[in-house]
Order: C-alpha cells, then structure tokens, then sequence
C-alpha cells in the first residue's frame, strides 16, 4: 500500500519524491526482543535519543526482567552496530526515561522510580552517582543544557493538582550536584499540569506543558533566563482555543504531549491536537515569537494534506544551531502506522515523507530524533508485528542533503 501511495503522490506532484534526509538501512538497538518484551520510547518531550562528539546513545524502558527499568544503548557514529546495552536504575522499577547529552561522550539520563525523578551521568567508561532530584514526588521528566549547567522540569503534585517544578543541577566529572528548584508558576495549580518540555535558545529558557486549567487539555507556556532560571513569567495559552464550546463534545478539543526545539535563533513547539475531532489527532506547531504580550505564534498543522481522516501522533521535533528543524510522528494514512516526517519550506510545512525500512515490523511508533550540527539526523522508533504485540527497537541515520 506504501508503494501505491508514493506512487500517487509523484503523479500530482512531482516534487513529493525530493527527500532532504537519505535515511541508512535500520538497525536493532537491542538484541532482547520477542514475545512477552516490550519496550518503551515514553520521555516527557520526547527525549530518547541524544549525540555526544561520535557517540549516539538511547535510553528506553522495557520489561525483560519482569519489571520495568531503564537501558541505555551507545554507538559510535561509525560502527555498524549498537554496545550491549547497561542498565541505569538500581530500584525494582523505573519509568519514562529522558536522556540529555553533554560534553566528551557523556550523557545525563533521568527517569521516574517510586514516583520520584532520579538522575545519573553516564560517562564512556563508567556511571555516575543516582540523585534523587524531585523535592517530593516527581513524574515526566525533561531536560536541556547550558554547558554543564542541566535544567530539568517535572510534575509534581503539590496538594491537589500537579504542577511543574524546574530543578537546576551542574555536572562535575561524572557527579550531579542541586544548585536550586522552584515550580514554574508563582501560585498553586488549579488544574493538573503535566508531560513538560523544556529547551534553551539563547539566554531564555522556555518550557511548555499540557494544563487543565480551562477544564480541557491545553499546552501553556512560561519562560525565564538563565540568569534567573526561577523568575518564569506568567504562562500563556500557546494551542488555539476552541472556536466554540460544544456540550456535545466536551469544553474544547484535546491536546497532547508538547516537544519543543531549538534552532537557529528560533523555537518551536509540536504536539499532537485533536480540534478537528472528526479526524482524530493531528500534530500542530507554534513558533515562539519572543514576545511578552504572545510567547508563541498562530497554530500551524505540520502534516500536509493527505493526512486526511488519518490518524497522526507520538510527535518529535529536533533542531540544531545551524537552522535546521524536522519533525517525525507515527501516521496510519496507509492502514499501518508509519514513521513519517516534515520540515518547514517557504510556505508552510513541506510534503510529507515515510522513512521506509524493508524489515521494518507493520506498525511504526513512538519516534524520537536528534540533530547534529550539520543537519543529519539520528533516529529510533519502535516495531511490531501486530497492533497489540511485542516490540523491538529500531535506529536509522538520515544524511542531510542540502538543496
């Protein structure tokens, strides 16, 4: 059905063939795989991969022990194959890891354990101390950095509802160390907020979430400086609102899971959006205009038309400092669930593309993409056979091609 799709596509436009990133054959990341094993690419931001110097590593959770936990995998950029993988927590289970990377190889791993955020480094050679981060209990954990600075964001419940909490640590050697925390907004939720994202562009941290504030699902915002991380502005709605509340279909139309990126001197934030509740989820875009009065601008749908009636979801967003920006979701348009990505061109969002893999598994989910510096992208998704079934990983590298 693929083929007959692209094939369509090249008749009414011949420019849809033009691919900007020529993805390498996949790889497994994990050899631990098969009936029973599932594994899990659920960060808070979408923040399963990340590339140090000539390192690539991924971080997910699965379930092979009979619990869950966290494993990391690395790769050189130019073997063919993945390490065997480490295993980061030392609890009974762990959850929802993101991974951030440093300097020299390192990266910073976080994830949810006994409902409460830990952290630890990993080096090329060895693991650094576990710290708990979360000043209570903490769940969906994101991170960004500024040199050896990490600010990390999660939800937190503070009385009633739960709220976002920002947490800034310093890496020294292979050591985490606390210099201060303080929830993003100045008084108590009213509503639960959760799944954060957080990125630097920059002096200015941003961080976006989904809120209930309005009595459905929105994606708010804040942002402050690094020089006074803790000093957030007010947070402004940064989805749409509803052009009418329906008492047919609830108070508004629902949102889910915010990714933001940097790139260039500009920010980005995607999430998946189901305003047109005809068609199920949709992913949308806001791009952060710098301005006080309105932190992000006008909605943008990512996917091009002939998402139709079809399904999009598990967005995720890379940029890098040269410029470039694209965007990976799972897209059922041709009755499985397919890798799919855009990037943004002079009129909007371009032509979407299917990262095709011969041995991939029908359904294709749950990307997670990082940029280098000269535009290639790094990939991992997870396969399966069957909707419900087990899973396996899958990595691919996209060379960027310039026009």
């Amino acid at each position: 059905m693929r083929t007959v799709l692209f094939a369509f596509l090249m008749l009414i436009n011949p420019f849809a063939s033009a691919q900007h990133w020529a993805f390498s054959p996949a790889i497994e990341v994990t050899k631990i795989a098969g009936p029973g094993v599932f594994h899990h690419l659920d960060s808070s931001g979408r923040r399963s991969i990340a590339v140090s110097e000539a390192t690539v590593a991924i971080a997910w959770e699965d379930n092979r022990s009979g619990n869950p936990a966290i494993y990391l995998a690395r790769k050189k950029l130019h073997a063919k194959q993945f390490e065997s993988e480490i295993k980061i927590n030392v609890s009974p289970e762990a959850y929802e890891p993101s991974i951030l990377a440093m300097d020299d190889n390192r990266f910073i791993v976080a994830w949810e354990s006994d409902s409460k955020i830990l952290a630890r480094a990993v080096t090329a050679t060895s693991m650094g101390p576990i710290i708990t981060v979360s000043k209570t209990d903490g769940v969906q954990v994101s991170l960004a950095r500024n040199r050896d600075k990490i600010y990390l964001v999660y939800s937190s419940m503070e009385k009633k509802y739960q709220q976002i909490w920002l947490q800034q640590l310093r890496l020294n050697g292979q050591k985490l160390e606390k210099i201060n925390s303080c929830p993003l907004e100045k008084t108590i939720a009213k509503d639960h907020q959760f799944y954060p994202s957080i990125t630097i562009t920059g002096n200015i941290l941003i961080s976006a979430w989904e809120d209930r504030r309005p009595g459905h699902t929105v994606i708010m915002a804040a942002k402050s400086t690094l020089g006074t991380p803790c000093s957030f502005s007010d947070p402004q709605q940064v989805s749409d609102p509803p052009r009418q509340r329906s008492a047919a279909y609830g108070k508004g139309h629902g949102v889910a899971r915010v990714t933001l990126a940097a790139f260039g001197k500009h920010v980005i934030a995607v999430w998946a959006d189901k305003r047109d509740f005809r068609e199920g989820y949709d992913i949308y875009s806001a791009r952060y205009t710098g301005q006080n009065k309105s932190m992000f601008g006008a909605n943008q749908k990512v996917q091009d038309s002939f998402g139709g009636i079809a399904q999009q979801w598990h967005a995720s967003v890379a940029g890098n400092r040269a410029g470039q920006l694209i965007v990976f979701w799972d897209d059922n348009r041709d009755g499985d669930a397919s890798i799919t990505y855009s990037r943004p061109g002079e009129k909007g969002w371009s032509d979407d593309s299917v990262v095709s893999d011969e041995n991939s598994l029908p359904h294709q989910t749950h990307p997670s993409v990082t940029l280098d510096e000269k535009g290639n992208a790094y990939l991992v998704w997870i396969d399966r056979k069957t909707k419900n079934g087990s899973t396996r990983l899958r990595y691919a590298e996209g060379k960027f091609m310039a026009e």
